[in-house]
């Protein structure tokens, strides 16, 4: 079982189609780009078909360990929002992406509306976009939600001058940033697979348990009289005391 994008995908679909159960990539043209995330991921064979060709072949769902899932996971970069040229350095952008990584969507939100930094209000309305998008798009609540990946890259920087002493110029770079936030949902299979085995071992014990009680009943009542003879073996034998 894998959760991906607010859909779960039972062990018995192969990738492709798995992927293709997502809104959004359930369409003809989404073929090319479900077929590069699995290529980079490394999820697929290549079998000899019978006429002559070789042709990729992707496992099921249930053939995957959790390392396989976890990398799928991360290369599949959905529900998101993309802010290009946004007039202010990768430098300031990437002190403020820091803070709010990792955090829920409520609490991401509060941060950057109190925080008194310049660029702030920019990823604030960017965020607002990727929390909108993942409602409309994939019907994902908000508060499910947390900032998987904020990344700040440099844009297109323009070259201005300033003039100085004796006819000469100080080159001035006016810096701008691509912004890219990614949601995801609040749901570790780590954790579901872990709880599924608790719950089988304890099955297993309480069998074990019911099985082991007609049998432990007997020996404990054949040793007590073998321990009352022990007990009054000791007290005839016990040598008396000393003249009184």
């Amino acid at each position: 079982m894998l959760r991906l994008v607010g859909v779960t995908i039972p062990d018995d679909v192969d990738l492709f189609n798995g992927l293709r159960m997502i809104k959004g990539l359930d369409t003809k043209n989404s073929r090319a780009k479900i077929e590069t995330v699995l290529t980079k991921a490394g999820l697929y064979n290549r079998q000899l078909q019978p006429n002559g060709k070789f042709e990729k072949v992707y496992p099921k769902v249930g053939e995957l360990d959790w390392k396989e899932k976890s990398r799928l996971i991360d290369l599949l970069d959905m529900p998101r929002a993309v802010l290009r040229n946004i007039g202010s350095s990768p430098k300031k952008l990437r002190l403020i992406a820091d803070v709010i990584r990792g955090k829920n969507v409520d609490e991401a939100l509060a941060t950057l509306q109190f925080m008194q930094k310049g660029g702030a209000p920019t990823l604030l309305k960017l965020l607002k976009s990727a929390i909108a998008n993942a409602g409309s798009n994939h019907d994902l609540r908000a508060d499910d939600l947390y900032v998987a990946k904020i990344t700040i890259d440099g844009g297109a920087t323009m070259k201005r001058f300033m003039a100085r002493a004796r006819g000469r110029a100080n080159r001035i770079r006016k810096r701008t940033s691509h912004a890219v936030i990614v949601l995801r949902e609040k749901f570790s299979m780590a954790k579901f697979a872990v709880s599924a085995q608790t719950s089988e071992a304890g099955a297993k014990k309480t069998v074990k348990k019911t099985a082991a009680k007609p049998s432990s009943s007997k020996p404990a009542a054949a040793a007590k009289p073998a321990a009352a003879k022990k007990t009054t073996a000791k007290k005839t034998t016990k040598p008396a005391g000393g003249n009184e």
